[in-house]
């Protein structure tokens, strides 16, 4: 009886060569890191894909002009106020910093667990320094802001699990597998890129390198309501009454104060809560990397401070959070930089994002980078 091709271990053999062939040939290639329209969304519901897909890039298809790369993780705070347009000049004139290069990892809406993830990939980077950047709010996870999201289920890889929410055996053999096939791993960023590439779909643009005005800024975030984002702007500018930077926000952050809401009513914060266990596993592997990491906590808007009604924040939490960090931050012996009162009302767009390129943060936090690296 004859046997069929299938059982012969050159049939094998052979089908193995040409799936790593194809392996190689997508997952190293512009096919899949070359430029998209849809990485430059709009589109809220799929920002988190897109941002998750570009720090993919930024860590698997580096800029070959990046030399010493300094790998910035965090959210939306950082994403928006440490843009590598902005921050680049500022190392440039530093003479400890001028080989630095700036790797803006961060991802709108990741949470610790998200950046659990995001540091088992890291060693493909070979960062000099590394730097956590986070709220103290972040320890908190909300239905609208989770501990751990899109970006971790997007690049989970690895044998061990995370810690928070914990693998299913299904998640568990998933990931096993991302592990050891690089095309399965990212095959979700490579459908939606060979998507784009046949449907050639309109590219809204990249992210500006630079803001001018105010003006521009809203025009960007809020579109057709950015005139009227403006005139509310200016006119807590006039008045900078606490009720007046409300009225702002409720124009075109209605999502954000029911996010901030959440917050000030969510859970007491301890040293077992689960926001601290997973920041302790985040350190855990960063402190066990072959590079320098600091823990920065972002600058918070002073303006919270007069929400007498406590309706945003809750008094006290920024200060106990903070105290949590550094702890935890102790145990690893990572450093940490308190920047929650660096900047004035007048650099936020809201209680907890830097105005981008307008509030100068840039300038302070490159002297952080270059006083790290100096270490």
């Amino acid at each position: 009886m004859q046997r069929g091709a299938a059982h012969y271990p050159i049939t094998w053999g052979i089908t193995l060569v040409f799936l790593a062939l194809i392996d190689v040939g997508v997952t190293h290639s512009l096919l899949l890191w070359g430029p998209t329209a849809f990485e430059d969304t709009r589109d809220m519901r799929r920002v988190v894909f897109a941002q998750t897909y570009q720090a993919a890039r930024k860590i698997y298809a580096p800029d070959p002009v990046v030399r010493t790369p300094v790998a910035l993780l965090g959210n939306s705070r950082i994403f928006l106020s440490a843009r590598e347009s902005f921050v680049q000049p500022e190392l440039a004139r530093l003479p400890a910093a001028r080989d630095a290069s700036v790797v803006n990892l961060g991802i709108f809406g990741a949470g610790l667990g998200d950046q659990e993830t995001l540091v088992r990939h890291l060693g493909r980077l070979h960062p000099a320094l590394v730097v956590l950047t986070m709220g103290t709010s972040d320890l908190l996870g909300t239905a609208a802001s989770p501990l751990a999201g899109e970006p971790a289920r997007l690049l989970r890889v690895g044998w061990a699990s995370g810690v928070e929410p914990r693998d299913t055996p299904v998640e568990r053999v998933d990931r096993w597998i991302r592990t050891l096939w690089p095309l399965y791993r990212f095959r979700e960023f490579a459908r939606a890129a060979l998507e784009d590439r046949l449907a050639r779909r309109p590219d809204p643009g990249p992210f500006p390198e630079h803001f001018a005005s105010t003006r521009a800024l809203f025009d960007y975030i809020h579109g057709s309501k950015g005139e009227r984002v403006e005139v509310a702007y200016r006119a807590w500018r006039a008045a900078p009454a606490f009720a007046a930077f409300v009225d702002y926000l409720k124009i075109g952050s209605d999502g954000y104060l029911e996010l901030a809401r959440q917050r000030a009513a969510g859970p007491p914060l301890t040293e077992q809560s689960p926001g601290t266990r997973v920041l302790d596993a985040v350190l855990t592997r960063l402190a066990g990397g072959p590079w320098t990491t600091i823990v920065f906590l972002m600058p918070e808007n002073p303006l919270i401070e007069l929400d007498a009604a406590r309706e945003y924040h809750r008094p006290g939490f920024s200060a106990e959070a903070a105290a949590i960090v550094t702890r935890v931050a102790e145990r690893h012996q990572v450093r940490v930089v308190d920047a929650r009162a660096w900047m004035p009302a007048e650099a936020f767009i809201d209680f907890d994002h830097l105005m981008p390129d307008l509030s100068g943060f840039q300038r302070p936090f490159a002297e952080e980078i270059a006083a790290a690296l100096h270490a």
